[in-house]
């Protein structure tokens, strides 16, 4: 077993201190209009301590983002381990993905900046991290694929890898743009939208369940 020293330990402690700091300010104010300032004034460190630990704001913000999508594939890891068939696993998946955005809506909108964060030196390692993650992920949803192919309750004339980045995709869309135009969506259209979600994900479901 491994024994960290003290020195070592204050260090992650501290590290973990400026992620927390970092986390409220993106969630406050979101990543393009938050600065090292604001989240150094936070932590109650200096600026410079803050580039002892993180190479830029951006090295950061895939800091922060780990930490969400590491709760997120949690998230999608429970609702597999509940399905029996591979079809309930994707069902239960897209439900829990719909359950995260509802109850962690902050993470949920800082997730979705990372399209725009490029791969670079400086912060290469935790944006390798976040590659695997997010290769592990999609593995989960063509296992899942797979084995409703084999049991009988997925359709077998699709691709499994298309399938699971088909109904991946089709579920960032939309919560995505719900996520961005909010109450005003349901203004507009005069739909609810926690049913407007519900009935997407039964749409989306449908188009892969093998008929009856």
């Amino acid at each position: 077993m491994d024994i960290i020293s003290r020195r070592d330990k204050e260090k992650l402690l501290r590290e973990a201190d400026i992620i927390a700091a970092a986390e409220k300010i993106f969630y406050r104010k979101g990543f393009a209009s938050s600065s090292m300032d604001e989240v150094a004034k936070e932590a109650q460190f200096t600026k410079r301590t803050l580039y002892q630990y993180f190479t830029s704001k951006e090295d950061l913000y895939l800091a922060v983002a780990l930490k969400g999508f590491k709760q997120l594939i949690a998230c999608f890891k429970d609702a597999v381990s509940k399905g029996t068939t591979g079809f309930e696993k994707i069902r239960l998946s897209g439900l829990a993905y719909y359950q995260f955005y509802k109850n962690f809506p902050d993470t949920f909108r800082l997730l979705n900046y990372c399209r725009f964060i490029n791969a670079s030196e400086e912060h290469g390692s935790r944006y390798q991290e976040m590659k695997l993650l997010d290769a592990s992920m999609y593995q989960m949803f063509i296992n899942a694929f797979e084995q409703g192919q084999t049991d009988g309750s997925i359709r077998t004339d699709m691709d499994p890898r298309k399938g699971a980045y088909f109904v991946v995709s089709v579920s960032v869309g939309l919560l995505n743009l719900l996520s961005e135009t909010g109450k005003t969506f349901e203004q507009h259209y005069a739909i609810d939208q926690e049913d407007f979600i519900l009935f997407s994900l039964d749409m989306l479901c449908d188009a892969i369940k093998r008929p009856a």
